[in-house]
């Protein structure tokens, strides 16, 4: 994968921390939401009016599918509040997980990964603070952007 393909997915995952981050600072907690960084290089945020997480999430997937079918999705992160899986949870078990796919990585058996972001909320006063704890990184194999068979 070339230098300019990290910088791109490094971008997207970027924000997307950081907005899952000021959301939790706001509410304690956040809808799922997926980012989309397009051929041309924009970003689209996408959201859906569902409450339950589960639906929502299901929701934003199958958007995500009509848009990779429709074209000119370069790299995805579909992000959610969510435990970590019991195997790789480590002292802090609340994250922000993303879900990583990209086209560049398209030809690789391994291609996409979850990205868990452990946090810890903390109240000094009337703010509440997000810390972000060290990501853990989970490679499976893609499940949206993925070859035409």
């Amino acid at each position: 994968m070339s230098e300019h393909h990290d910088d791109r997915a490094m971008q997207v995952l970027e924000k997307a921390v950081y907005r899952a981050q000021e959301l939790l600072e706001k509410t304690q907690n956040f809808k799922p939401f997926l980012m989309i960084l397009n051929d041309d290089g924009n970003i689209d945020i996408v959201e859906n009016e569902v409450e339950e997480s589960t639906e929502s999430y299901a929701l934003l997937g199958a958007t995500l599918k009509v848009r990779i079918k429709e074209g000119g999705v370069d790299v995805m992160v579909m992000v959610v509040d969510t435990l970590i899986p019991e195997n790789f949870v480590q002292d802090v078990p609340s994250s922000i997980r993303l879900h990583l796919e990209e086209k560049s990585q398209i030809d690789k058996s391994v291609a996409a990964r979850f990205i868990y972001v452990p946090y810890t909320l903390h109240k000094v006063e009337e703010e509440v603070f997000t810390k972000l704890h060290t990501p853990i990184p989970v490679g499976f194999p893609a499940e949206y952007i993925v070859k035409d068979t």
